[in-house]
This record gives structure tokens, C-alpha cells and sequence, in this order.
């Protein structure tokens, strides 16, 4: 873990993500829903089937003191910045995509691959995507 993520970031998880593959993978879903060079950081986004939201680089929205175990289900501070609704898949990240990431749950970067392929549908089905 980094040092800066260590004492001020809010990127935890089981399992550490390697950048490679998948990284190429999240700019292939954000680039759906918004222009790549306004996207660098993954632009909030929600629909029924996932969530992208930004590194919060501010304080807790709730509240709660920043250790408080209490924080609201809807804090800014304590979301994942990608969350697959279907499985609760998760990751968090220190900054910028995939910077000293963790995921809540053990999967391959194939399985990694399938999930983000049904996010895209999504937004294009929903019509969101860009031209």
C-alpha cells in the first residue's frame, strides 16, 4: 500500500489489482459513457447495473467522523469507485483508476473482462453512451 493512500486515502480492500489489463478494461467502459480526455478519472456514473464514481477527495458527506464505523450506506468517502450491482463486485482506488486498488472479491482479470462487457451493454442499451 502506498504511504500517502496508508495515511489519508480511503482505497482498501482483500485482494490488491494489478494495472495491467485491467485498466484497459475500465477505459473501455468509461470511454462508453463520456469523452476519454474528460474521463480520466472515471466521471460519476450510475445505472441499475453499476456504479463508477470518482476518488473522493473530500470529507465525509454524512457527518460521521472520518474513523467512525457509522458512516451512512450513501458517504462519498467509504463508496467504491466501481461497484457491480449484480455480485457487489467492488474496487476502490487511491487517486486515479486502478492506483494502489483492492477488490472485495478474488476474481481473474477474464472474469474482470465479462463484467465489463455487460456494463457497456448496458449504457448502450440505455442510450447514455457517446458518439
Amino acid at each position: 500500500m502506498e504511504l500517502g493512500n496508508m495515511m489519508f486515502g480511503n482505497s482498501r480492500g482483500q485482494f490488491p489489482i494489478e494495472r495491467d489489463g485491467w485498466e484497459e478494461e475500465l477505459e473501455r467502459l468509461f470511454e462508453t459513457y463520456a469523452d476519454g480526455e474528460a474521463n480520466y478519472y472515471g466521471e460519476e456514473y450510475e445505472n441499475s447495473v453499476f456504479l463508477v464514481m470518482p476518488y473522493w477527495w473530500g470529507d465525509c458527506t454524512c457527518g460521521a467522523g472520518y474513523d467512525c464505523p457509522e458512516h451512512d450506506s450513501e458517504c462519498k468517502l467509504l463508496a467504491p469507485n466501481f461497484l457491480y450491482k449484480e455480485t457487489g463486485f467492488a474496487i476502490q482506488w487511491y487517486k486515479y483508476p486502478l492506483r494502489d486498488s483492492y477488490m472485495n472479491q478474488d476474481i481473474t482479470l477474464g472474469e474482470f473482462r465479462e463484467i465489463v462487457a455487460k456494463c457497456v451493454e448496458s449504457v448502450e442499451e440505455s442510450g447514455d453512451e457517446t458518439s
